[in-house]
């Protein structure tokens, strides 16, 4: 067999052990929140592969991050995208997905898969992205509020602004 069919159910086993709380995977840092409760409900056959990669009940986020202009980035920059609840303003946010990755250039594409079991009807959430250097250093992010759409299947684009 070849070493890549060995590692995709080493991969698989490990993402569904939660053997960490952060998993790099060709380069993208996954960060996988605290453990919750799974909906008892199984896979549904579907003719889209992209479907069938996605766990009965999840949902799936997938857009780019853009700028106004087509923008190169410096060597090492790194993406975070994260959906966050923003449901009281005096208090700060909380993050519930996040998501990072290395991009060499602006708009760049993004896919979030996750479990709705951890959001509430009642509350508000937002995507937000950054933009970091391999120093850290803010390079851009998102200034105004791009609410969470409730479709199983969405796209999203996020729109950064540079940092001044």
């Amino acid at each position: 067999m070849k070493p890549s069919r060995l590692m995709l159910p080493a991969l698989a086993a490990l993402l569904l052990a939660g053997a960490s709380a952060q998993t790099t995977i060709g380069g993208m840092t996954i960060t996988r929140p605290a453990p919750t409760a799974r909906p008892a409900t199984a896979p549904s056959a579907t003719s889209s592969s992209t479907a069938a990669s996605i766990p009965a009940g999840w949902r799936e986020l997938r857009g780019q991050v853009l700028t106004p202009n087509r923008m190169a980035l410096p060597a090492g920059s790194t993406v975070t995208v994260v959906i966050e609840d923003v449901s009281l303003q005096d208090v700060a946010s909380r993050q519930l997905v996040r998501i990072q990755f290395s991009a060499p250039r602006l708009p760049t594409s993004y896919q979030i898969v996750y479990n709705p079991v951890r959001f509430s009807a009642s509350r508000s959430y937002a995507v937000r992205a950054t933009v970091t250097d391999k120093n850290g250093r803010l390079l851009y992010v998102t200034d105004t509020r791009t609410e969470l759409p409730s479709g199983s299947r969405t796209v999203l684009d996020v729109k950064v602004v540079r940092v001044r």
